[in-house]
């Protein structure tokens, strides 16, 4: 009879493989399309690869679908064995090969849909699957009876769909030994692929094996009641959800696309291991229960990117697959049971697949608005079960979806829930009997409700500490990639010099932009400005004109998108500290410890800067008698008025004589006398040989005191001139930016903009 089944899959496999052959000589392989490509189901006809997947799975669909294997009631090998119990080995080696066909068969059917985008899979693909495949056409007896027992004696129609199934997936891979391109890349990738199908392998076990292999275990080990064992198994749910979350973030897209794929595809085969076609005609066996559901919504939505389905699963099945797993109906079976196995894979997948959609990045965050739809496909859903148990109750007693039709959650809660539950309401339509609890099932549902809303905020509480988690990430990373380029460009230098000495006292700004995330338009792009030491450099724009964003930049408060700055010689993104060692800032908003006296505040600074003890007390003496602060400099800064905590600001800037001295319209509120003293300190710190870059729209004072100006307006530099030159021309500085802001019409630069010129930069 084993030789019908040979012929039969020996006929298909090289009819199949023939075909793929022709037929790809007619078409474009897949292997041309440019690398990245993503992979699609859109068109899983597009190749003959594909097809020949397709007819794959429609024929493993209908096999499976067929019953159950004789190995299911098998325990420890060899009781209720098809082998009998002298057949041990039989039994063994027919189980480990069930279990790794199923790997090598699901990497064999998805291989053509991503061989472009996930090269990590190919070797398997090449080597591993076509090796599973030739051993189980030569073991195929031991499989038949393995699935079938007895009944492989004879010609019984699964199994020829088996010998059909075979013979399809033994052509397919066949193929990709012949046609996929692979070279070998040492032990390493070796050693990675092996891995890689090992976790395949794991992923796709059978509920049904561990107890085959070593019988059902204790029964005395019970989930229900919170005991160690049971705190284990949730610990581990939360446990293999980070595993897989930090194995694969750092992939592509793609690679995290496939790897939930194939774990939830590989989780659906398994749990489905005890329905068949009878289930579809007996609605009372339906996988309805809310957790069910998500063994196949997840997979869909990763095939066809729905979206819309996949937010429902998020919101409403997590929950459920949290309280199934806090009260698990799973009394009185061993450990090892096939029925233990099923739930806890069940309920993992539910609560641990959503959840890993999202924090992989498969999915955009939810908002508001997807969580209310999910609500309100929950409320369908339950009134759908609420009319199925009802319905159903009419012929199987024991009918119970989503436990909203017997009383295993209110006797759990206590007497309360019981006493709620009782009260009930019946009617009848023909001759049958609809049975509701209406106060316990409206309770039930809103409490559900709830509890949904407390999921969303746990949603949010969790995306916040992810986005600090990448914050970190990203920083760290940037300030590690800083540190080497920096170890580069000072070829062998101490990393307390500056990168570029040769531009000590300067301030140089190099086709700086900025842009903030939640923004369309650059707040600055490209500016470019060289500062020398020994100028006073007013810095003008209207409000918004982008002069704050670039002072921040320069100073190190917000990051740079693109472009240089330097600051005598030190680059402000790599070597940040030794830049503002090179800084005094005053801030349009200042904030002072105002429990501290002016004098302990100044010398605060001066220890941040390491100030040497009598470079500090020369300099503070100097500045409390130029803006005579002789009365209060020992008083407690929150006796300060405005304006006396603007001077002790500017000191604070200078205390540690900085090569650049930073101002961000640091005349506002300031009286005539105080204006003044400013003024003159700014003329004296340049005279020093340093650079005064102060933003103001006082043009009067810009126009006196300064050396040089730069006009802004959209984040664009519009102009930058001497003052001297201003002069000479004879337009007054006030009528000349007038005209340069009003002459100037365009708008700030988007990001369509900057990336289009970016790209014709390129290109030149």
């Amino acid at each position: 009879m084993f030789l019908i089944y040979y012929l039969i899959c020996a006929s298909v496999s090289v009819g199949v493989f023939v075909a793929l052959r022709l037929l790809s000589k007619k078409r474009l392989d897949s292997r041309t399309l440019p690398l990245g490509r993503t992979s699609s189901f859109k068109n899983i006809f597009s190749s003959p690869e594909k097809a020949c997947a397709i007819l794959y799975c429609v024929l493993f669909f209908v096999r499976y679908m067929g019953g159950d294997y004789a190995l299911q009631d098998t325990l420890a090998l060899n009781q209720y064995s098809p082998f009998g119990p002298s057949g041990t080995l039989a039994a063994l080696f027919a189980t480990l090969l069930i279990w790794v066909l199923y790997a090598a068969a699901l990497v064999t059917v998805t291989f053509p849909f991503f061989k472009n985008s996930v090269p990590a899979i190919a070797p398997i693909a090449k080597y591993v699957s076509p090796a599973v495949f030739a051993l189980s056409f030569i073991s195929m007896p031991l499989i038949c009876r393995g699935m079938d027992g007895e009944l492989a004696d004879t010609l019984h129609w699964r199994l020829i769909i088996f010998a059909l199934e075979l013979g399809v997936g033994l052509a397919l891979s066949l193929f990709h030994l012949l046609r996929t391109e692979h070279k070998p890349q040492g032990s390493k990738s070796l050693i990675k692929s092996a891995l890689i199908f090992v976790g395949m392998v794991l992923i796709n076990l059978p509920p049904w094996v561990p107890q085959c292999l070593l019988g059902e275990g204790s029964r005395d080990v019970l989930v229900d009641e919170l005991n160690i064992f049971h705190r284990l198994t949730l610990y581990g749910a939360v446990a293999l959800g980070l595993a897989i979350h930090f194995l694969f973030h750092k992939y592509e897209y793609e690679i995290r696309r496939y790897a939930l794929l194939y774990i939830s595809t590989a989780t659906m085969v398994s749990f489905c291991f005890n329905y068949d076609f009878s289930t579809f005609i007996t609605p009372t066996s339906w996988p309805i229960h809310l957790c069910h559901t998500a063994m196949f919504i997840i997979p869909i939505v990763l095939v066809f990117k729905a979206s819309k389905l996949y937010y429902f699963t998020l919101f409403i099945n997590v929950l459920g697959a949290v309280f199934a797993m806090i009260m698990p109906n799973t009394d009185e079976v061993g450990i090892l049971s096939e029925s233990m196995f099923e739930f806890w894979i069940n309920h993992y997948m539910a609560f641990l697949l959503p959840i890993l959609v999202i924090s992989l990045g498969i999915f955009e965050r939810p908002k508001m608005r997807q969580f209310t739809y999910s609500l309100v496909a929950f409320f369908g859903y339950y009134v759908f079960v609420l009319f199925m148990n009802a319905w159903l109750t009419n012929y199987d007693a024991d009918v119970d979806f989503f436990f909203i039709n017997s009383d295993f959650i209110a006797e759990k809660l206590g007497k309360w829930a019981e006493d709620i539950r009782d009260i009930t309401l019946s009617f009848n339509i023909g001759d049958l009997v609809f049975k509701l609890y209406p106060i316990y099932q409206l309770l039930f549902f809103t409490v559900y409700v709830f509890l949904s809303f407390a999921m969303w905020f746990l949603y949010e509480q969790a995306f916040e500490v992810s986005d600090v988690y990448k914050v970190i990430s990203e920083r760290n990373r940037k300030i590690q990639a800083d540190r080497l380029a920096l170890e580069v460009s000072l070829a062998g230098r101490s990393m307390q010099e500056p990168m570029n000495p040769e531009n000590e006292g300067k301030l140089i700004l190099r086709h700086f932009s900025k842009r903030y995330s939640t923004s369309d338009v650059y707040s600055a792009f490209d500016v470019n400005l060289e500062i020398d030491g020994g100028q006073i450099f007013g810095f003008l724009g209207p409000n918004g004109a982008g002069k704050s964003t670039i002072i921040k930049s320069i100073v190190g408060i917000q990051t740079i998108t693109s472009g240089e700055i330097e600051v005598s010689g030190y680059d402000v993104e790599k070597q940040s500290v030794g830049a503002k060692m090179q800084i005094g800032f005053v801030p349009d908003h200042y904030a002072l410890y105002e429990n501290l006296t002016g004098r302990e505040y100044l010398n605060y600074i001066a220890d941040l800067y390491n100030v040497s003890r009598g470079d500090r007390d020369e300099r503070i003496a100097d500045f409390v008698g130029r803006f005579r602060l002789e009365a209060a400099i020992d008083n407690p800064m929150k006796t300060y008025s405005h304006g006396m905590k603007q001077k002790v600001t500017l000191m604070s800037a200078l205390v540690h004589s900085p090569k650049v001295w930073i101002l961000d319209e640091p005349l506002t509120g300031l009286d005539p006398e105080s204006i003044f003293q400013v003024k003159e300190a700014m003329k004296e710190h340049a005279r020093k040989g340093n650079i005064v870059f102060f933003s103001s729209h006082i043009i009067d004072v810009v126009e006196n005191i300064c050396d040089r100006i730069a006009i802004i307006r959209k984040g664009q530099i519009l102009c930058s001139r001497s003052v001297a030159e201003i002069k000479e021309s004879g337009i007054p500085l006030e009528k000349f930016y007038m005209d340069m802001i009003d002459g100037n019409t365009q708008p700030p630069v988007s990001v369509k903009e900057a990336e289009a010129a970016l790209a014709g930069c390129s290109a030149v």
